[in-house]
């Protein structure tokens, strides 16, 4: 009975996995999808093609916060980024890949270097695909709007609007266990000292008794 228990609850695990799994991978995702406070970090845009023409240019909105955004040379296509501001204040708020192709049944990846926030926060990323029909499927909607919403109506939002939600990245604060870490430290070094100063005293108390008995013989 256990056995057979065992069977059917791994079997509807596996089949839970690729539920889960499979739509997310037809996605225009951006990885990864943690990182740490002010951390220098190279992101990848997967980009797929899930309709039957190429998808011939892919655009990406940079969220607020994002430093020094360089996107990485991608060989058959042209690559923009789009400004706000000037001088020390300009920032990167769009990359844009044109005239390129990435085949039906294929995925291509863009990479694009950048320093995230100093503090904790959820970067969005909204991206938008143009394939070669003219078609504009748009990845801009909130995630939470999106699990709210019924299996039935995520797909009527998806074929009658081509739309679907975008992807984050969570940015923690990844030195936290380095502080805690570091405070340990200097709890033991100032208890070791503690010791020292008391070794010490015991000491000085054990020499001076030794001298005060042979005197007394």
């Amino acid at each position: 009975m256990y056995k057979k228990h065992f069977i059917v609850s791994t079997l509807l695990g596996i089949v839970s996995l690729f539920i889960f799994i499979t739509p997310a991978l037809a996605h225009v995702i951006v990885y990864p999808h943690q990182a740490g406070i002010a951390a220098t970090q190279d992101f990848t845009v997967s980009v797929p093609n899930e309709r039957n023409n190429p998808v011939t240019s892919v655009k990406l909105l940079i969220p607020k916060g994002l430093l020094d955004v360089s996107p990485n040379s991608t060989p058959g296509w042209d690559i923009t980024t789009k400004s706000k501001g000037s001088g020390d204040n300009e920032t990167v708020r769009e990359i844009d890949w044109n005239n390129g192709s990435i085949p039906v049944g294929q995925r291509a990846e863009f990479v694009f270097q950048a320093q995230v926030p100093p503090t904790p926060t959820t970067l969005p990323w909204k991206a938008y695909q143009t394939y070669s029909d003219g078609t504009i499927v748009s990845w801009d909607v909130d995630p939470a709007k999106m699990h709210n919403l019924s299996d039935a109506q995520q797909d009527e939002l998806a074929d009658k609007e081509n739309k679907g939600e975008y992807s984050t990245t969570q940015v923690i604060n990844d030195l936290s266990n380095q502080t805690a870490t570091e405070g340990e430290i200097t709890s033991l070094n100032n208890n070791f000292n503690l010791l020292m100063i008391i070794s010490g005293g015991a000491l000085i108390i054990a020499i001076a008794a030794f001298v005060l008995a042979i005197r007394k013989k």
